[in-house]
């Protein structure tokens, strides 16, 4: 059984991107900030994930500060199980960030991923269909992540050891010698951490696929065909070939060219690459079925609905499709979702249209300079 008691009551915001100083209280079900471009709603939305993930969404920590200012807090109060929980995030250029929860400081950032679940529909996330690789390995790893800490702390030791044996290859490379043994040294590391994360990739697909042709028929209804197919040299042959068979190849490359850090995702639409072939609708389409297949999945696996953040997201939808996610999003399916759109009118007609009772509308207006 899925939780539903989870949800932001209160956000307050200090130096953190655009904002001086914000404080704002939520609704516990729909949640429209609204406004003209500009004012402060993505970056509203993005401090709200900064809260859930110690990072923004769409820009590094060096670009989260506002201006010239040094330091950001972000001081959010949560219900959660019936119980409310105070999170403060604080940062500074000068110093380390530091994340408490009701004043209990916490050391570990694999630790606290997924105790607040959250996902997050932008415009930039187009590039996880047409962009590279990794942003699809992203995907994959951030949906896992936040409810198996098992796999975040392999994820980081496998990236941190993959960094560790392409610094090595580059320096054979420059120093024009070669140590075998070292190099297997990494590599018998890296081989069990390396398996572990290509065996729960392929039960996250084998677990999402069904979700996801489900939600997107539910948005969709047509004679399209859709397929998602999970891609790794680990499906050709085991890590410890691999690693052995391409010692040549990573030698001249200077870098690791097998194993786990290069999965993808390939995405069709009747057959053909969609990000080739499929109109702006019909990707945006495929992009919503992703984000909302995953949303399913981490709250069957966390037994809580995440938080749902939709930024802008109604450009090149037609009108049907936007009612249909409208009702998607209002159902009991969801917990607490915010949306950012620049036309007030629209929302107001959509929640006319939809019978919508609980929400909160949030007009954002011009911003200090």
């Amino acid at each position: 059984m899925v939780s539903t008691s989870f949800f932001i009551q209160h956000i307050k915001l200090n130096n953190y991107k655009n904002y001086i100083f914000k404080e704002l209280e939520f609704s516990p079900k729909l949640n429209f900030i609204v406004g003209k471009n500009g004012l402060g709603k993505t970056n509203l939305l993005d401090a709200i994930y900064y809260t859930c993930f110690t990072k923004s969404y769409v820009s590094n920590d060096a670009l989260a500060f506002r201006f010239e200012n040094d330091f950001f807090r972000i001081i959010t109060s949560i219900s959660k199980t019936a119980e409310n929980q105070l999170v403060e995030i604080k940062n500074s250029k000068t110093g380390k960030k530091e994340i408490f929860i009701n004043q209990v400081k916490q050391e570990k950032q694999a630790e606290y991923i997924g105790k607040f679940p959250a996902v997050i529909i932008t415009p930039n996330d187009n590039e996880l269909i047409i962009g590279a690789s990794e942003n699809r390995r992203r995907f994959i790893d951030a949906t896992i992540s936040q409810y198996s800490s098992e796999y975040l702390n392999n994820l980081l030791t496998y990236n941190k050891l993959i960094a560790q044996r392409n610094a090595l290859l580059k320096s054979f490379a420059e120093n024009r010698n070669f140590n075998q043994l070292l190099l297997d040294a990494y590599s018998e590391k890296l081989i069990p951490i390396g398996n572990f994360i290509f065996e729960q990739r392929k039960l996250f697909i084998d677990s999402f696929y069904p979700i996801f042709l489900k939600t997107y028929s539910s948005i969709f209804e047509g004679n399209e065909q859709i397929r998602l197919d999970y891609e790794s040299d680990l499906l050709q042959d085991n890590l410890e070939n691999l690693f052995k068979n391409s010692i040549q190849n990573d030698r001249n490359a200077q870098r690791t060219t097998k194993g786990t850090h290069l999965d993808d995702l390939s995405f069709n639409l009747n057959t053909y690459p969609i990000k080739k072939i499929g109109s702006q609708g019909q990707q945006k389409t495929f992009l919503l079925s992703l984000k909302l297949a995953q949303f399913e999945i981490i709250a069957s696996k966390q037994g809580i609905k995440p938080l749902l953040l939709l930024d802008d997201i109604f450009d090149k939808l037609d009108t049907e499709r936007i009612s249909k996610i409208f009702q998607l999003i209002y159902s009991d399916a969801f917990g607490q979702v915010f949306i950012s759109d620049t036309n007030e009118n629209r929302i107001q007609q959509l929640i006319k249209e939809n019978n919508i009772t609980n929400y909160k509308i949030i007009a954002l207006g011009e911003v200090p300079k």
